[in-house]
């Protein structure tokens, strides 16, 4: 089955290079990380990474490589953490919220228009018109009147959350422009819709903020030219964000291979095992156009699926890719850390740390696909809602 023959359009994000630093004027209100704090957390957990040589792989008693490991670890989920940005998870945030209020209300629209056709009376009831709350309206709804109040009331609330979600969509994609990734409205709304999307913008913000932790590592590097033992130092800290960067991409691949690839995989086979059963009641005879209609729909559900394991290999492949060069570099990055001898080579190292973490960037960026079809769209958001429930 063609998964494309609903109308869709291929979009490639393109990137720009941004300038970030958090001592700068470039977006203070996007990127903003306590440079001291951060040095210090690399500081320690390249402490750890020159200690996990010297320790044994295992011990009944005392510390051991496990042990080490698992202290990197925290301090890795920890530096992640303070280099992500506060005010793109705020709008995040503020974003899903008003996507539930929205589904909030549109779900007690379809109530109010249901309980509507069965009222008894027309006109509009006393009571209901000086009951103060909407809660208290449906409560005492009885006539097609008072629904009607209801009905409007919803549909003024729904158009009030969907331009509050407007306005909020609108600064997220403003925030990450500032970190380079340029997205349009239609893009934004899809990256959000899908289930890995909040993963793509963290390492997104999260990667561009390591490059500019190499550019003011190579700063210090410069200041402390004639101090080969600080070079060193800050070369070491290069080491650790490129753990940093693996680690965000092991934890994407992970995900979307060993959770969200096998949940569409399952939802696939029992949107097949319930076509299969439709087409056997059709045998019978009875309700066939009902059966019908559910065998369109689930034809519908695996045509999505199609779609989105199609997006989620490809994404993870883009991230796998990027992980390979990240790893492989790395290896060398730790080799040279150890044998570095010079700290005028120090800086030239460090820049070259810079350009792999733009190269990487470059690589497992997404390719977005806006949807035109609403059907495909709607199925698309109800996987991702089935998905984030499964959590």
């Amino acid at each position: 089955m063609n998964i494309w023959r609903y109308p869709v359009v291929l979009l490639v994000i393109f990137f720009s290079i941004p300038v970030l630093a958090s001592d700068t004027d470039t977006a203070p209100e996007v990127i903003s990380y306590d440079l001291k704090n951060v040095l210090n957390l690399l500081s320690n957990a390249l402490s750890i990474h020159d200690e996990i040589p010297t320790l044994e792989e295992s011990k009944l008693i005392g510390r051991d490589v496990s042990d080490a490991q698992s202290d990197m670890s925290a301090l890795i989920d920890e530096v992640i953490g303070m280099l992500d940005s506060e005010a793109i998870i705020r709008l995040r945030s503020t974003y899903r919220k008003l996507e539930a209020k929205i589904k909030n209300e549109n779900d007690k629209l379809v109530g109010y228009k249901s309980d509507r056709v069965i009222a008894p009376l027309d006109g509009t009831t006393m009571i209901s018109r000086v009951t103060p709350t909407a809660t208290l309206k449906r409560i005492v709804a009885s006539t097609k009147g008072d629904y009607d109040q209801l009905i409007t009331a919803t549909e003024n609330n729904i158009k009030a959350y969907e331009q509050d979600l407007s306005s909020i969509k609108e600064e997220l994609r403003l925030a990450l422009a500032e970190v380079g990734v340029s997205l349009n409205s239609d893009q934004l709304e899809t990256l959000m819709g899908s289930v890995v999307g909040e993963d793509i913008i963290s390492m997104s913000v999260v990667f561009r903020t390591v490059k500019d932790l190499t550019d003011q590592l190579e700063h210090l590097t410069n200041e402390t030219a004639e101090s080969l033992e600080h070079s060193k130092k800050y070369y070491g800290m290069v080491v650790i964000l490129y753990r940093i960067v693996t680690t965000m991409q092991d934890q994407f691949i992970d995900k979307v291979t060993g959770t969200y690839l096998p949940e569409l995989a399952k939802y696939k086979d029992d949107a097949k095992a319930t076509t299969l059963e439709s087409e056997q009641l059709i045998k019978n005879g009875v309700n066939v156009e009902i059966l019908k209609a559910n065998i369109q729909a689930n034809n519908l559900t695996i045509e999505v699926i199609n779609l989105y394991v199609s997006m989620l290999e490809k994404q993870r492949n883009k991230v796998e890719k990027a992980r390979d060069i990240a790893s492989k570099e790395s290896l060398v990055a730790d080799n040279t850390y150890r044998t570095v001898s010079l700290s005028s080579a120090v800086v030239s190292m460090i820049r070259e740390g810079r350009s792999t973490f733009e190269t990487l960037m470059g690589i497992q960026m997404p390719d977005i696909r806006v949807f035109k079809n609403d059907e495909i769209k709607s199925e698309f958001n109800k996987l991702t809602a089935k998905m984030k429930a499964a959590k």
